[in-house]
Formats: structure tokens, sequence, C-alpha cells
């Protein structure tokens, strides 16, 4: 084998090794655990539900699970070899996504280094999104899709085949099949546009619209059939679930976790200015799509890096030959080195050498990558998916003391509540948004952003228990009105019965747990100061929230708030301190993880967010 053939191989090799590095040191911050929830029910009544049997609150509703085969893989994965295995399905999905990236820039010529290099940029701008989840599916089979469409697609017919027959499986993975078909429509028009003058543009049209009716039919190969197609429409048109769910926000580039994005984005203008002669129809278009949903939905950023990445690499290729055609003066003078460096010269100047330094450079990351996974608490084999990063134990107080029902959970929690407790308990809400509809969804938000009839909810429902985080604005109202009592806690968590007549034996029974409550006064500051903030007027927010520390010192919400005020006013130092006292204050809390993603972003020195 040529030296040229095993060095690209070798820098292919190790390329792939930094996705899957990549991929597996995202920890799955998702609502995870009903999926396995959902796969053990499925596997041991030999059924899927059409109706939903976890909530008490969306009991009988219609549920389209149109991730059912993937939540099976799941628990069949985590019952053969737990979460390791997981993780490892989870970094090998991504590695095969962009190992497909890289073969359809290869392709299209794009060479090595350059195919590598936007490979780890693409991967690491959807860095965030790497998750055990069913999307994972849907990035490897739009990888697939783009590769099978490559251009002279209409020409293969043999392969085109293959699109109609992956959409079965992809149907039964998750909602992202509709993708495959928008593909499919997206690349026709693309290809049939320049041509549309004459005959050919029109059958190109024709059999791409041909081949997406096909594929439409295959992904009804469900067990909803129509009405898991129509699934993804309604989720995206139903207001409430998108402006309650932070994966459906626009990315917010102040956070460090979209720069690889940013960067993606920024790099699209030399693309378009100087190698736009690389760039087809199809290009412009899939670029420009992917682009806007990345841009309107933070969670569709993979989708982006994925298709994006081979036109893009493709472009910067043109763009970095024709910047080095035109090179300055400058090179022609350091030519004139080459007879004084005889040996040294032929060597700096080979392609192999190139080849071999960007390989080398790739090995030094994965070694430092590696030796920092060599600590525990930075190694995402130890941490990801791993029980101790919840509140296992109060699940395991709920269920050994028979706390009463309903129970009113977190919904951070409410997956988690699924796997440890159901089905003695059912929960009032977990990630199935869409399954619990604006109603009830509605009411969720008035209990945990405390809102007029906060109360009103909880007896309507007849709540009985409540799971609420410790520093949460619940938790503290609870403290504040009475008639709820403290019966366990541990880091974030905590948990109350509602103190009747009936539970009084329970109480009697169960240990006192002290939690010390911010003064009335701090809860109505803090009202007041979201509810300013919401409305727009900073200074009045900056007052409340400068009250309720002055109450209530450590208040781990009015730490936070307040520093996010500061950084959006042009106070970094003072936001950094705030973030800081955040950590310092709750290590084990929510809002101390999202505190250090902000502290991420400042220098040593307290500069502003960069």
């Amino acid at each position: 084998m040529r030296a040229d053939r095993v060095l690209t191989a070798l820098l292919y090799g190790l390329t792939l090794l930094g996705v899957f590095t990549l991929a597996v040191s995202s920890l799955t911050y998702f609502d995870f655990w009903w999926y396995l929830k959902s796969g053990e029910l499925i596997l041991a009544d030999r059924s899927i539900p059409d109706t939903d049997p976890f909530s008490f609150t969306a009991e009988g509703r219609p549920w389209i699970n149109h991730m059912w085969g993937s939540q099976v893989l799941f628990f069949a994965l985590w019952e053969a070899g737990g979460r390791i295995a997981l993780i490892l399905l989870k970094g090998g999905v991504v590695a095969a996504t962009f190992a497909l990236v890289l073969v359809t820039m290869r392709r299209r010529g794009v060479h090595p280094i350059v195919a590598s290099a936007v490979t780890l940029l693409a991967a690491w701008a959807g860095w965030e999104f790497w998750d055990v989840r069913p999307q994972i599916f849907t990035y490897l089979l739009v990888a697939l899709f783009l590769y099978l469409l490559r251009e002279g697609w209409e020409g293969r017919r043999g392969s085109l085949l293959w699109l109609p027959l992956l959409m079965v499986p992809w149907a039964n993975l998750h909602a992202g099949f509709v993708t495959g078909i928008g593909l499919i429509g997206l690349v026709g028009l693309g290809t049939a546009l320049p041509r549309l003058l004459d005959r050919r543009g029109w059958r190109t049209l024709g059999s791409a619209l041909g081949l997406a009716a096909l594929a439409a039919l295959a992904g009804l190969v469900n067990p909803y059939g129509v009405w898991a197609l129509l699934f993804p429409l309604e989720v995206v048109g139903t207001k409430s679930f998108m402006i309650s769910t932070t994966e459906w926000f626009s990315p917010n580039f102040h956070d460090p976790t979209y720069r690889g994005f940013e960067v993606m984005l920024l790099l699209l203008f030399p693309a378009f200015a100087w190698g736009r002669a690389r760039l087809t129809a199809t290009d412009v278009g899939l670029i420009l799509v992917f682009a806007h949903l990345a841009l309107g939905s933070a969670r569709h950023v993979p989708l982006f890096a994925v298709a994006a990445a081979p036109a893009l690499a493709d472009a910067l290729e043109a763009a970095l030959r024709g910047l080095w055609a035109r090179r300055a003066r400058g090179w022609e003078a350091l030519g004139r080195l080459r007879p004084h460096l005889p040996s040294l010269w032929p060597l700096g100047a080979s392609p192999l050498t190139h080849l071999a330094l960007a390989a080398f450079f790739i090995a030094v990351g994965l070694v430092a990558a590696w030796g920092a996974f060599l600590e525990p608490g930075a190694n995402p084999f130890h941490l990801d998916l791993n029980e101790a990063r919840y509140p296992e134990r109060t699940m395991r107080f709920i269920t050994r003391e028979r706390l009463p029902e309903p129970l009113f959970n977190a919904y951070a929690w409410g997956g988690y509540e699924l796997w440890r407790l159901y089905p003695d308990y059912r929960v009032f809400i977990d990630g199935r948004t869409h399954v619990y509809g604006r109603e009830i969804l509605r009411d969720f938000l008035e209990v945990a952003n405390l809102g007029a009839r906060w109360e009103a909810v909880l007896d309507q429902w007849g709540i009985q228990t409540v799971l609420a985080l410790r520093g949460s604005h619940l938790t503290w109202a609870l403290l504040a009105v009475g008639g709820w009592r403290p019966v366990f806690a541990e880091r974030e968590a905590v948990v109350f019965v509602r103190e009747t007549e009936v539970h009084r034996a329970l109480l009697a029974r169960l240990p006192a747990v002290e939690i010390t409550p911010p003064p009335r006064e701090a809860l109505e500051a803090l009202t007041a100061a979201l509810a300013a903030a919401e409305a727009g007027d900073e200074a009045e927010a900056l007052r409340e929230y400068e009250r309720v520390l002055a109450l209530a010192p450590d208040h781990p919400v009015a730490l936070f708030s307040l520093g996010l005020l500061r950084e959006r006013r042009g106070e970094p130092a003072e936001a950094r301190a705030l973030f800081e006292r955040v950590v310092e204050v709750d290590p084990e809390g929510t809002l101390a993880r999202e505190a250090r993603e902000r502290l991420k972003g400042f220098s040593s020195s307290g500069r502003e967010r960069l």
C-alpha cells in the first residue's frame, strides 16, 4: 500500500477516534430514564402502548411513542451491559455518522486534511447534543441519506432503493424520519433548478417527488400510521411546548457551548465568497435550510453540522487554493531558501509530511483528552448515566415509607421517578411533554413558577407529596405558607408531605428535616425581581435581587439570576463573583452546574465572556 494511503487512513482513523472522544465526553442531561422504563414495559407486555400508562394527569390520553424502537434497544443494552454499553453505543453511532460525512467529502474530492479538520469542527459544533437519545439515529440516517443523494444521485437507481427501505426502521426509532422525506425533496429541487429550462430538470424533479412519496409511504410502516408522520408538525405547532422547553430555544451565542456552531457559521462567509464555484444549488439549499433550522432551535444544531459539513469543506478547500494561488511575494522570497536547504525543503514541502503532521496533532489532542479522563471527576465513563447524579436515595425513601399519592414532581426528575417508582407511583409530568397538552403543562408551570393559582392547582389535583428542587421557588413557598412538612432531603432534592389528619401517623414516625427558609420578605422580593426581569425592567429587577440577598445572602436562585443580569449589563467581574458564589453555596445543585458553564466563558482576569 502506498505511503499516502496509509497516512490518509491513519488521519481518518484518528479523526473518527476524536469524534468518538467528543461524543462520549458529552454527558446526558436530558430526560433519559423514561426511555428505559418504556422499553421495559414494551418488552414485558409484548405490545406498544397507544395511550399514556405513566402519569395520573394524562392517563388514557393518546401517546404517539414514535421512539419505541430506540427505547427497546436502549433497555436491551442496559440489561446486557449497563450504562457503559449505552455510552459506547452513543459514541459508536456519532462516529459512524461522521464516518459517512468523511466519505461524502472524499467523494467530492476534498483534501484529507481539510476533510478531517471540518469533520472535527462539525463534531465540536454538536458536542452538547451527543446524548443517549433516539436523536442520534436521526443524525446517522441524515448522513446516510446525504451520502446516497450526493451529486449524480439520479443516475444511481439501485442505490436509491435504499432510501424508502431505510425509512422503515427510521420511522420506528425517532420522529426525525420526516427529515428524510424533506431531504429527498430538497436535493431533488436543488438538482433540478439549473435544468428547469429543459425536460431533464422536470424529469429530475418528478423522480425526486416520486422517491419522496415512496419514502413517505414506507414511513407509514409504524404502529401509529399517518399519525407518526403528523406528530412532528403537531409538536412544533404547540406554542406552550416550544416556549417551555429549552432545547427548542434559539442558540445563545454568549454560551461557549455554541462556539463550534458559531465558527461553522462564520466560515460560511469565506466559503460563499471565495469557494462558491464548488457549491451547487443543492449545497446552498441544504446549508441555508439547516442554518435556518439551527438558528431557530438549538436542537437542530447537530443536523446543521452533519448536513453542511461536506459542502463547507469543499468550498473552504477551493477558497484556500485560491488564496494560495494569490499568495504574497513573501512566499516567493521564502522559496529562495530552497537551494540552501537541499534535504529539509523537500521534506517540509512533501504532502506526506503534511498528512503526518495533521495526524500527529490530532493524536496529541487525543492523548490529552483521554489523559483527562483518568480523573474520576472528569471521566464520562464514570459520570454519564450514573444514578449517583440523580436523587436515588430520595426514590428509595418514597418507596420504603410509602409516601401518599398523588405526587407532584420536578420536571427534571420525571423520567427518573418513572424508572424507579412506576408502577407504584405515577408522575405529574415528565419529558413526554406533548402527551400532557397545554392544560396540564400550564398547571405544572403555574406551580413550578409560583403563579397566582399555584396552591389551587395542588389542591385541584389532590397532591399529597411534593418532590421539589431544594433551591427552587416552590421549596421556599411551601416552607413559607405552611401546611407542608419536609420529610426528606438529599443534595438538591426535598420531599414534602401535606400536613393533614390522614397523614398524622406517617408524619409522627418520620424524623424531622430542617430546611431553613429565607424570610418571607425575601420570597416576596424574589417574586418581584422575577416579574421585573420578565417585564424587561432591569433596574427594578436589580434592586429587588439586591433586596433578596440582603435578607438571604446565600439564596442560590437570587445569586444566579443576579449574575445573569450583571453579565447582560456588561459587568463581568460582578457576574463572575456571583456565579462563583452559587457554586460555593450549592456545589451539587442544578444552578451550580449552570453557573460553572457560565464561568467557562470568563478569562482568569475576569474580563468579559469570550
